[in-house]
């Protein structure tokens, strides 16, 4: 049947193809549901499988969890006490910073205070206000330093400069007042230039000129001060401030922590040769039988899948090649061969070729 022209067939042919085209349809939905089936039971085993895994990751993390809960504690308890000790040699070495600073700078502190004594009673003894030691007044009357020199065009700023340009923006306010303003203040601050010279500086110059150098001696030696400090400070060697003892406390913890630490990795080695093992075996041992039973199933399922999947593909190939190449796709479907089927059992035709073309004139 295969290699004739089936339009030329009888009845018997035309059965013949209803028959093959029948079978095509059920072995296509066969297919259909075996591959629906292997897909289903392939989700299954992964479900299974995942579900293994899980358990499995479960008890290692917990068992895991238990051995290194006690090592940590311990690890946790020794590293709280470094902390303490470290903080206490922190304390002990600023403490020792401290001492060594105090009996480096103690001469030239000591020069200080006597120097400041000296001005102070040399003072008293002359009945000077210590106005005239303040550094006010080095900056107004005697600069001599930049900070002297900041401070006086500050003051000299705010008088010439910033109180007229306040008085210029206030209502009314006339230029003339401006002029009064500058000659009057310039009149004040030089009557008071010259009543505090000749009155107050003058007499006891060399006593104020004196307090100055000695004030400068003073500076000299705060700044040699601040020098040992910040020396002392980055100085590395600390073995002048007794602090082995810490040293040593804080190496023995050390040693401590690394010996748990040791002893930990121990264990968990020791865990994933045996214990872990034995876990893995137990679980996957539960559910063994039952993925055993769905792969078996898969197999004989994706064989079947196969053996009707091939001859799918070969009947595709046999309907195309022997009946819509004659017939036409369109009519090598199960309504219409039905269709001729009863045209010819009508006796309205005798060949297939026949049934179709009176098919057609009746559509």
């Amino acid at each position: 049947m295969a290699e004739q022209n089936i339009l030329a067939g009888d009845i018997q042919v035309l059965q013949q193809v209803m028959s093959d085209i029948r079978e095509h349809n059920d072995k296509t939905a066969l297919l259909e549901r075996l591959n629906t089936s292997v897909s289903d039971i392939r989700k299954q085993i992964d479900v299974k499988n995942k579900a293994v895994q899980d358990e499995i990751d479960s008890r290692v993390k917990s068992s895991t969890d238990a051995i290194c809960a006690g090592f940590d504690k311990s690890i946790a308890g020794d590293k709280e006490k470094l902390k303490g000790i470290q903080l206490e040699r922190e304390r002990a070495k600023l403490a020792g910073v401290k001492e060594r600073i105090d009996a480096e700078t103690a001469s030239l502190r000591a020069e200080n205070e006597d120097l400041l004594e000296q001005i102070e009673e040399a003072f008293i003894q002359e009945n000077i206000s210590k106005f005239f030691n303040s550094r006010v007044f080095l900056s107004l009357f005697q600069s001599r330093k930049i900070i002297d020199v900041l401070i006086y065009m500050v003051f000299m700023a705010v008088l010439y400069i910033v109180v007229p340009a306040v008085c210029f923006f206030i209502p009314g306010f006339l230029m003339e007042g401006l002029l009064i303003y500058y000659a009057v203040m310039v009149l004040v601050m030089t009557s008071i230039y010259r009543f505090i010279y000749e009155k107050k500086v003058m007499p006891h110059i060399e006593t104020i000129t004196a307090a100055h150098d000695t004030k400068d001696k003073i500076s000299v030696n705060r700044a040699k001060i601040k020098k040992i400090k910040n020396s002392i400070k980055k100085d590395q060697n600390e073995e002048m401030y007794g602090l082995d003892v810490y040293d040593d406390r804080i190496s023995s913890l050390n040693d401590e922590i690394s010996a748990i630490e040791g002893e930990k990795k121990a264990a968990l080695e020791e865990f994933e040769r045996t214990v872990k093992l034995d876990i893995v075996k137990e679980v996957q041992g539960q559910s063994a039988e039952r993925i055993k039973e769905m792969e078996a199933e898969l197999r004989k399922k994706t064989e079947e899948q196969s053996k009707v999947d091939n001859l799918v593909k070969k009947q595709r190939i046999y309907i195309s090649s022997n009946y819509e190449a004659y017939l036409g796709k369109e009519y090598v479907n199960a309504e219409k061969l039905q269709s001729l089927n009863l045209i010819m059992k009508s006796g309205a035709a005798d060949t297939i070729g026949q049934a179709v073309a009176a098919y057609k004139n009746r559509h």
